[in-house]
């Protein structure tokens, strides 16, 4: 794409012809050719904020949107800093030619990254105007007083931001924003728009059956379109009968590409008719069963033969130490399981060789480039239109129905819905990796951690297949996977420690789940720590807190304000009960402590989560009712993760195929919530989006080690396999 003015690119797009406009910058040092990561040159990401003539504020969301609803605590920091009503912005939703790259919307770090960069750009606005203001009313700047939506001066008078901004265009570059005052971040400031619950962006749309999500968007002539989707990612076409399908009426269209193999058809029953009439075998390059991962991931075989590859953290090993603890743990495959199965629409333009997309999707510009490049297209010749996702939790940064789309779109001519099946969704999605792991622990006289030991075997998360080219994965890989270390570093102190993995390739296609590893390697963490406290008769918060490392205090505070809550009830004395706890910091800035109460049934053994009490500290809260609202998604998924999800592997085949087979929490199995949240004004807001989940499940784990006795070794916890 050429070189363009970010002055004349806002001209060029028709996002401003009068007003001030502030844009500001996103940068992330960290360079990756897939997925869209912000690099730190002349085509780094801008959005852009406006006062228009009007007065009212203009905001381009910088973030894809899927149910965390990070645009809508982003515009209460404009707001807070414009002294106007967050019900008084206008959010637009941007397609890929309407503004520079922006990052990929993942890991729960919207408000962390983008929450300093968005508040320079309205104080700037904000300051901007109020110089105006002085210049107009003859009074010095440092009488304007801030009102709502304007200012005042000494002799009364009310400057609307309308009065201020006229017809003319004014573009506030970032290289032009000042180190102003931030009121979002100002601790001694009494705060309006922050810090209080707002109905979030698009909530009425959702709830009226508005377009908003892409299998709503209403394209003339649009056909249906649907990709044959293979047992397994990398196997391959052995045998094709396309002879049935030529009688359905309503086929449009066979497409083959190698082996791609799609059917574009007028209406969606023929589309059902069509796909189940094609007769296909494949053939696979490895063998794809449960027994085939389970020896993948053997963490004692791959101790024995020394092939860990990874050491994560090393201090004064000892490996011949007196261990207390020596345990085993199994982790299950996951899948999202996402409630919208994934669509896409593309419309091919033969004349003008154009390719427009609509797709909810947490990577629009990973989606631009990769059609492009699929297509044989220029990137200025793709524009992607992100839609509103119900779901995404890492499984969306790939190009995966929207690949089905453009391919089918081009072949036809015309445009094409491609939707995915309930099917697809468990099958060809790329799901979080099963693990194994070893962790040994030991603890002097006065109960003291004094020897760390933890080594597993994952598949790969991040670095998965389609994320970088095929040639350049195996270097990545080489450098570690932050995916799978995810979680890893124990927050309790010992002087001899020592961290180490490994990661292969899975039969199956692999990516990001949500927390990444911090829930695997968080859960074996607390498992481990929570069974020496219980073998040595112990309280496990109390040995838990004097093993805190320092630089935990922030969570010590969490555990001790969890432990309080949970205490208001006490655990019935009657057998079967139990109550165990847990915590865990998510990408160095987010703490979180959770207790989980239990009852298991003496004669079924169904275990049953009855309530859960969670502590999350997330620095300054913007939003409190949507950040709890996030914390109670992540605790019911930890209830998933822990006694339901697995995604079930037969022979060359994914046999989890639906909801009645994967199973996931519903009403029944959901416990009852209580919540606090730790703001702090002064510190920047962290992630919230997948905190809570890290903690949930290992402390869901410790209650039923607490009511039975027995240390759950594996999820999902069946307690005639522990």
């Amino acid at each position: 794409m050429p070189k363009l003015s970010r002055r004349n690119f806002l001209l060029a797009t028709g996002w401003v012809a009068s007003g001030v406009t502030a844009y500001y910058l996103f940068k992330n040092e960290r360079e990756f050719v897939r997925p869209t990561l912000v690099r730190p040159n002349e085509e780094a990401a801008a959005g852009w904020l406006q006062i228009k003539s009007d007065g009212t504020c203009r905001m381009y969301c910088p973030r894809m949107e899927m149910g965390q609803n990070a645009n809508t605590g982003l515009a209460q920091i404009v707001a807070e800093e414009l002294n106007i009503n967050f019900e008084d912005i206008e959010l637009i939703y941007p397609n890929t030619n309407e503004v520079i790259t922006l990052a990929f919307t993942a890991g729960s770090v919207s408000l962390a990254v983008y929450s300093k960069p968005i508040a320079r750009a309205a104080a700037n606005l904000r300051e901007s105007l109020r110089s105006r203001a002085a210049s107009i009313t003859n009074t010095s700047v440092n009488d304007v007083v801030d009102a709502e939506g304007g200012f005042t001066t000494p002799d009364d008078q009310f400057c609307r931001y309308a009065d201020l901004v006229g017809d003319e265009l004014v573009v506030l570059g970032d290289e032009e924003l000042l180190n102003v005052p931030l009121y979002t971040f100002d601790a001694t400031k009494s705060h309006k728009q922050i810090g209080r619950t707002v109905t979030p962006f698009g909530m009425r749309g959702l709830v009226t059956g508005a377009p908003v999500f892409t299998s709503d968007v209403p394209i003339e002539g649009v056909l249906f379109g649907r990709a044959i989707k293979p047992p397994v990612r990398n196997a391959t076409i052995r045998h094709l009968d396309t002879t049935k399908v030529e009688r359905v009426r309503g086929l449009v269209k066979v497409v083959r590409q190698d082996d791609f193999v799609g059917v574009v058809c007028e209406t969606p029953s023929s589309l059902d008719a069509a796909t189940k009439a094609i007769e296909i075998e494949w053939s696979l390059s490895q063998a794809i069963n449960q027994q085939t991962i389970d020896e993948l991931i053997d963490i004692d075989n791959t101790l024995a033969k020394g092939d860990l590859e990874q050491t994560l953290e090393v201090e004064s090993h000892q490996a011949d130490a007196a261990w207390d603890i020596d345990l085993r743990f199994e982790i299950q495959i996951q899948t999202h399981a996402q409630q919208e199965p994934r669509s896409a629409i593309a419309r091919f333009v033969e004349g003008e060789q154009r390719l427009e997309i609509w797709t909810g999707t947490q990577d629009a510009w990973a989606v631009k480039r990769h059609a492009s490049d699929d297509l044989g297209l220029d990137e200025d010749q793709v524009v992607v239109y992100p839609m509103r996702m119900g779901g995404g939790f890492g499984g969306r940064e790939h190009y995966d129905v929207e690949k089905d789309a453009a391919r089918l779109a081009k072949a036809v001519g015309k445009p094409v819905k491609a939707q995915w099946t309930r099917e697809d969704e468990f099958t060809a999605s790329r799901s979080k990796p099963a693990s194994s792991h070893r962790i040994r622990l030991a603890a002097n006289a006065v109960n003291q951690l004094t020897d760390w030991w933890h080594a597993y075997v994952s598949g790969h998360v991040f670095l998965s297949r389609d994320r970088l080219p095929g040639w350049l994965l195996p270097f990545e890989r080489h450098n570690g996977d932050l995916g799978v270390v995810r979680g890893a570093h124990p927050p309790y102190e010992a002087p001899h420690k020592r961290v180490e993995c490994k990661d292969v390739d899975f039969p199956i296609d692999l990516g990001v789940w949500r927390s990444l590893n911090g829930t695997p390697n968080t859960f074996v963490i607390e498992s481990a720590v929570d069974e020496l406290a219980r073998q040595r008769n112990i309280d496990p918060v109390s040995f838990r807190l004097s093993n805190m490392s320092v630089e935990a205090s922030r969570l010590s505070v969490c555990l001790r304000k969890v432990q309080s809550i949970a205490q208001r009830q006490q655990v019935p004395l009657s057998p079967g009960y139990g109550r165990g706890f847990a915590c865990g910091i998510y990408e160095h800035n987010s703490y979180v402590a959770v207790s989980a109460d239990v009852y298991i049934d003496p004669d079924t053994k169904t275990i049953q989560v009855q309530r859960m009490c969670c502590v999350q500290d997330v620095g300054l809260a913007i939003n409190p009712d949507q950040l709890r609202a996030q914390i109670e998604s992540n605790l019911v998924w930890s209830v998933g993760t822990a006694l339901l999800e697995r995604l079930e592997m037969g022979d060359g085949l994914v046999t989890s195929q639906n909801f009645h087979n994967y199973l996931i929490p519903r009403m029944g199995d959901t416990p009852r919530f209580e919540i606090e949240i730790i703001s702090h004004p002064e510190i920047p807001p962290a992630g919230a989006g997948e905190v809570a989940l890290i903690a949930g499940t290992p402390a869901i784990a410790n209650a039923v080690r607490d009511a039975t006795g027995v240390r759950p070794l594996r999820l999902p916890i069946e307690l005639n396999h522990t």
